[in-house]
């Protein structure tokens, strides 16, 4: 089972640059022509901005590509947000996956998901990986797969 969120992932990225290309114009604009007198379009935009912002950053959207193939559970992640573009893999034998855990944070605005390992020192579980950026559909799939390996 592949699942890839990458039209998704664009969509999100590409709406991210939109809404700040339309910002610094709205600023330009604002500041060349004047609209108004006591910045009251500057304070606006801006206070739309941050909030769109900071829900953005909340929400903690990843480019997520799932694979079961070969014996082996393939995750991989890139941050979506420009602070952070490390790419992350986690790559576990079925044999030694264990279990998974859903946890919703930040006001329920992010999902993530916690996979757990066998390890010879015992049980050992990955960092959370924000499932956000997927559809329903996908993280139903998602959870599907990973009940069936369990």
């Amino acid at each position: 089972m592949i699942i890839n969120n990458k039209e998704k992932a664009t969509r999100i990225k590409m709406g991210l640059m939109l809404v700040t290309i339309l910002y610094t114009a709205l600023i330009v604009f604002s500041l060349i022509y004047s609209w108004s007198k006591n910045h009251e379009v500057e304070i606006i935009g801006t206070i739309v901005f941050v909030i769109v912002a900071i829900f953005f950053f909340m929400r903690k959207y990843m480019y997520i590509i799932y694979n079961v193939d070969s014996g082996r559970i393939i995750f991989r992640y890139v941050p979506l947000h420009p602070f952070s573009p490390q790419n992350s893999s986690i790559e576990i034998p079925v044999r030694d996956f264990v279990k998974y855990e859903l946890k919703k944070s930040s006001f329920g605005l992010r999902e993530s998901i916690i996979l757990y390992v066998k390890t010879p020192n015992g049980i050992a579980k990955y960092k959370p990986v924000s499932i956000t950026s997927l559809s329903k559909e996908e993280r139903q799939d998602l959870i599907n797969s990973l009940n069936t390996i369990m």
